[in-house]
């Protein structure tokens, strides 16, 4: 059950607040690992996240905990915003350098940059739906319904894609 408690805990901290240790010796194997770290942390956070999306989906539309619905809200764009923002100008910088990327990866990385916008468009949508459930208002249950089930399995997708094809072979510190 999602609470307060449990909400997840958004990962924004940025490249300049982080330790990168290592020096000038450690260098980009240090970053990268570190970096990987994050990244699984926060995909952790958003496959919980979607967890509970796909609950409160489930219980429409008689049995909606609205507390939890409320605190997804909360949840919802500071999270994905968070983490889109450090993948663009962290992670794809280093794919983008990495001579082991692919020769398309400019275009696999410009699609990501457009999901993610389309991402966050629907997480602000979603926000106010998940909302307006928490506090009692009426809403389309069917319609909420569909949104959420479409969101987090977006979500699932993009996480699946980018663990097996684009952070497979960056080395792992």
């Amino acid at each position: 059950m999602l609470t307060k408690a449990t909400a997840p805990q958004v990962l924004l901290q940025t490249a300049g607040e982080q330790d990168t240790g290592g020096g000038a010796a450690g260098g980009m194997a240090d970053r990268t690992g570190e970096d990987l770290q994050w990244l699984r942390r926060a995909h952790d956070e958003q496959l919980a996240l979607c967890t509970e999306l796909e609950a409160i989906a489930d219980s429409l539309p008689s049995a909606v905990n609205r507390q939890k619905c409320i605190y997804a809200a909360k949840a919802l764009g500071p999270l994905i915003q968070g983490i889109h923002r450090y993948e663009e100008s962290i992670l794809f910088p280093q794919l983008l350098a990495d001579p082991r990327a692919g020769h398309n990866i400019d275009a696999t990385l410009e699609r990501l940059k457009f999901e993610h916008c389309e991402d966050e468009c629907f997480a602000e949508e979603l926000t106010d739906a998940l909302l307006k459930l928490g506090s009692g208002d009426i809403v389309n249950m069917e319609a909420v319904g569909y949104m959420l089930r479409g969101f987090f399995e977006g979500i699932r997708r993009h996480i699946a894609f980018e663990r097996e094809y684009l952070f497979r072979d960056m080395q792992d510190g």
